[in-house]
């Protein structure tokens, strides 16, 4: 009697309780996957990297974000205090 709970019973008690915590862990997995996110360089917000712009900076070629708020503001600021005519 007690070879046979060593024997059968353990192994498959075992078994029971790995198969049941994988089955757990693949269900968390399969929820789909998930779009990276990133902060911009200039006001640290976080958005996904598909509403960023990315552009190489330096001589190291570091990446940097930015988001369209951010472009936009700097394009207002740069207008305000360029010439539109000769761009100084």
């Amino acid at each position: 009697m007690l070879f046979g709970i060593f024997v059968i019973l353990m192994p498959t008690a075992i078994w029971l309780i790995l198969h049941l915590m994988s089955r757990r862990e693949n269900d968390s997995e399969s929820e789909g996957p998930t779009e990276a996110i990133e902060v911009c360089a200039i006001c640290q917000e976080e958005f996904p990297i598909s509403q960023l712009l990315e552009k190489e900076v330096g001589e190291y070629g570091r990446v940097y974000c930015f988001c369209g708020q951010c472009i936009e503001n700097l394009y207002q600021e740069y207008q305000n205090t360029t010439d539109p005519k000769t761009g100084e």
